[in-house]
């Protein structure tokens, strides 16, 4: 008799085992058969329910998008517009190993664009939901007219800090993370 699998559990233990894969492997370790392996089973196992790659990395950005907004709400309860602007963009930072480690994965990934289909959707379907949750925690705090502006200044000044950790991990630490985004509101106007 053949035994019983919930769908949803099984769909998300391959999202985070690809997650997983493509922190510690980046882009090119990403592949079905890493996952299959990660959780120990045959490609079938995750053809089943992604059967290529694109579909794969879609439900990755689809996760980590979920993920996002209940951490997200949790982490800014009870903080007025200002405070949950510094929260997100703390959170938006490697601050952690975890974090760092996630991060190098990510801009490892970017440097695949132009070469596979499924990394432009992934990076389009990111930078497009963290230009939305900025925009969404600007709206309160600046003019309307100068959101797409702020927005615009806050990504470059966030996609700098991680790069610069990413690429230099012992040189930026937390601290100095933390330091250079405070400076950076201080100087837009946002502390």
């Amino acid at each position: 008799m053949p035994r019983y699998v919930d769908h949803d559990q099984r769909r998300a233990e391959i999202v985070e085992a690809a997650r997983y894969v493509l922190a510690h492997g980046g882009p090119a370790e990403l592949t079905i058969r890493s996952v299959a392996k990660r959780l120990g089973g045959s490609i079938t196992l995750v053809t089943h329910f992604y059967p290529t790659r694109p579909e794969l990395m879609r439900a990755v950005v689809t996760a980590m998008n979920e993920s996002f907004d209940a951490e997200l709400a949790d982490l800014e309860t009870g903080s007025d517009a200002r405070g949950r602007l510094l929260i997100l963009l703390k959170w938006m930072l490697p601050l952690t190993e975890q974090d760092w480690v996630n991060e190098s994965g990510r801009v490892q990934l970017l440097g695949q664009r132009g070469k596979d289909a499924s990394v432009e959707e992934f990076a389009d379907g990111m930078d497009a939901r963290m230009r939305d949750l900025l925009r969404e925690h600007l709206e309160p705090l600046v003019p309307e007219d100068r959101v797409e502006t702020y927005v615009d200044l806050l990504r470059v000044t966030v996609n700098g800090i991680v790069l610069a950790a990413v690429e230099h991990h012992d040189d930026w630490p937390a601290k100095r993370q933390l330091t250079v985004l405070e400076e950076a509101l201080s100087a837009f106007g946002l502390l």
